[in-house]
């Protein structure tokens, strides 16, 4: 005798932060979420986001394409599926800076928003050249083999920073800096000065991440942290 089917899963609604697209998603099931431990526990980058992606294609209703996503669009649509599917609270270890204690921070995940600031795409480098930029995507993401929480970071900057540039444009022509090896942007990279360099950084660093100030009062010393988490796995921990 066959075992009677479950009921289907309900249905919500979130909007993809970098197009505004609304898609259709349902919450992850047992065996999304078995699929997720195992990748973590492998400890491998490519097979944790490898597997949440795999997480967000089977939940969201509408052809989602990772070439077109951007870090940030990922990292906001799995944590408004971890809401639907585990609760819409996180319950997150915040240590004192004062007695160094474990305290307890609870976030409303519900709360959290992505703000992409109005920066300026196009950098001048000199009176010659202008470059094209562009916030790297989840496909650039798993190409330099980067996670979403460390790109902060130099080391991982310089290896996204070949992913951002889009055009390069002279006086006489556009080049499709896409279509160029990556060994020869590097070198056009490395041969800026630092007041050039500084330009592509600033929008580097501009790169929107989830975002949440926090305000929480030691339950051992009394000392009231102000901080900031970013990024994914601080969510999720």
């Amino acid at each position: 005798m066959a075992l009677p089917k479950l009921n289907s899963s309900p249905k919500y609604e979130m909007t993809i932060p970098s197009s505004q697209q609304k898609v259709k998603f349902r919450p992850f099931l047992i065996k999304e979420e078995k699929n997720m431990l195992i990748a973590t526990e492998s400890g491998d980058t490519r097979n944790i986001l490898n597997a949440l992606l795999n997480t967000l294609k089977s939940c969201i209703d509408e052809d989602i394409n990772e070439n077109k996503l951007a870090t940030f669009d990922i990292e906001y649509m799995f944590l408004q599926l971890r809401s639907k599917s585990v609760g819409e609270t996180a319950k997150i270890g915040v240590e004192c800076e004062q007695c160094k204690t474990a305290n307890e921070l609870e976030v409303n995940l519900d709360d959290l928003k992505i703000e992409i600031p109005k920066v300026e795409k196009t950098v001048k480098i000199n009176d010659d050249i202008q470059v094209e930029l562009d916030y790297p995507t989840f496909n650039n993401l798993m190409a330099a083999g980067v996670d979403t929480d460390s790109f902060s970071s130099t080391e991982q900057l310089f290896k996204m920073m070949n992913y951002c540039f889009k055009t390069l444009i002279t006086e006489d022509e556009r080049i499709n800096l896409r279509e160029v090896s990556q060994e020869e942007v590097t070198e056009f990279i490395e041969s800026m000065d630092s007041k050039q360099f500084l330009k592509i950084r600033e929008f580097l660093e501009s790169i929107p991440r989830l975002k949440k100030d926090y305000e929480i009062t030691c339950t051992s010393c009394g000392h009231v942290n102000k901080n900031t988490l970013e990024g994914l796995a601080n969510f999720l921990s």
